[in-house]
């Protein structure tokens, strides 16, 4: 599996790994709940304090496919994400995608104060160095 990446849907900052030359950051994932998973060292697979991003995703707008199998889990939830990005992008609601991922860097702003995050191109690994030529 490869590494990806947010950006936070408050500074829109890349949400860097902890090896990559800038560095990580602490980052906090929001549930609907507003309570806030702190990652200081992000390694680039989409778990934030021991929790899977997609699987909670999952859990979250989906509980009905769940079962105890975080990779089952983590299933649905990369599809809920890729199916909402991918009508959102053509223009149609995605019902049940109540609940997207929401990252922050500031733990006092809440779920519904956040946008979506969006993905980061650069998977982590930092703004891309200008070629010098």
């Amino acid at each position: 599996m490869g590494q990806f990446s947010w950006k936070t849907s408050d500074t829109k900052r890349a949400i860097t790994i902890w090896d990559c030359e800038d560095g990580s950051f602490p980052v906090y994932l929001v549930t609907p709940d507003n309570e806030k998973i702190l990652e200081r060292n992000y390694e680039g697979y989409g778990v934030f304090g021991g929790y899977d991003a997609y699987e909670l995703l999952a859990k979250w707008n989906r509980p009905d496919l769940c079962n105890d199998d975080t990779e089952h889990n983590r299933h649905i939830g990369i599809d809920l994400d890729e199916c909402w990005k991918w009508n959102k992008l053509h223009g149609e609601d995605y019902p049940m995608m109540k609940y997207p991922l929401k990252f922050c860097e500031d733990p006092t702003l809440n779920y519904e104060d956040l946008d979506p995050a969006e993905d980061d191109p650069n998977q982590g690994w930092g703004e891309p160095e200008d070629d010098e030529e």
